[in-house]
């Protein structure tokens, strides 16, 4: 089919040209091969396209037919690359990303806003959950995840995108009514607010190694980031988050950082995508997109 395809385009340049010779210059083939590929159609279709005179080409009826079909193939074609070549300028589809649902709430939104205003044809379709759904043969572009361990997703390209510090906060009312605190472990005895499922014990070592030698009581654990931040606001118990998350509230007083000397292992996020991503596809351009703005855009949330 392809050579079909080919040597209908040679026939039409001939058709439009007139000569074997125009078609040649215009295709930077020799005479000769033209010639040869228009009666090589001839020969397949069974059925003369040209009538040849030593001063000029005319077509049969079946060239007619043929030239007007080839003419919409090409005409077809040239519309289909130009489509590609804006895509390519100015990209457009849907891009399908998973993440977890504290990126649903500011600083973190603003990533894919940010992305959204430079590529406003593409579409993106969130999938938001604290609950890690397995990539291979999903229906995601791209996963966002945000680790203290080792990524599983090891038949993935992951990129590296940030660190980001893990603290402790809760509601003022909340630290009114319970004992100084001196160290994490006196947090023993204090109530645990869990947005994962992740081990308390991992989340709370500190970037020396040291962890807590108590666990404090769980009062409830959910795979979502408002849910559990709405019984800290209720005065319920603490929470362990990242900190641009809650950075605005310690400044205007709604939550205090518990225990603020203290420093855990932080959070590294990571753009995971398919290894066989295309180079140019919007799996690649989003995560170009993030690894190249997301300090500006962090530097402008911790303002």
């Amino acid at each position: 089919m392809i050579d079909q395809l080919r040597t209908m385009a040679i026939f039409q340049a001939v058709a439009e040209t007139g000569s074997f010779r125009g078609a040649a210059g215009r295709l930077g083939l020799s005479p000769s091969v033209i010639s040869h590929h228009v009666s090589s159609l001839e020969a397949d279709l069974g059925l003369p396209l040209l009538y040849r005179s030593t001063r000029r080409i005319s077509l049969t009826d079946a060239g007619r037919e043929l030239l007007e079909a080839s003419q919409k193939m090409s005409a077809a074609a040239t519309e289909g690359l130009i489509a590609i070549q804006k895509r390519r300028n100015q990209p457009e589809g849907t891009l399908t990303i998973t993440t977890n649902t504290a990126s649903g709430h500011w600083p973190y939104s603003q990533f894919y806003a940010s992305f959204s205003k430079a590529y406003p044809k593409v579409r993106l379709s969130m999938h938001i959950s604290d609950t890690a759904v397995p990539l291979e043969g999903s229906e995601f572009d791209v996963a966002i995840r945000g680790r203290i361990d080792d990524l599983d997703d090891s038949s993935y390209r992951a990129r590296k995108l940030t660190e980001i510090e893990i603290c402790l906060f809760a509601h003022p009312d909340y630290v009114r009514s319970r004992p100084p605190l001196r160290t994490i472990d006196d947090l023993g005895d204090w109530d645990l607010i869990r947005s994962n499922r992740g081990s308390w014990m991992t989340g709370a070592t500190q970037i020396d190694g040291t962890a807590p030698k108590t666990e404090p009581r769980t009062l409830m654990i959910c795979d979502n980031y408002a849910m559990a931040r709405a019984f800290v606001d209720e005065g319920l118990g603490f929470m362990a988050e990242t900190r641009p998350l809650v950075e605005r509230d310690f400044r205007e007083g709604r939550l205090v950082e518990l225990l603020p000397h203290l420093k855990f292992r932080p959070i590294t996020v990571h753009a995971v995508y398919p290894a066989n991503a295309p180079k140019d596809g919007l799996a690649r351009l989003f995560v170009d997109h993030l690894t190249k703005n997301w300090p500006s855009l962090a530097g402008a949330a911790a303002g």
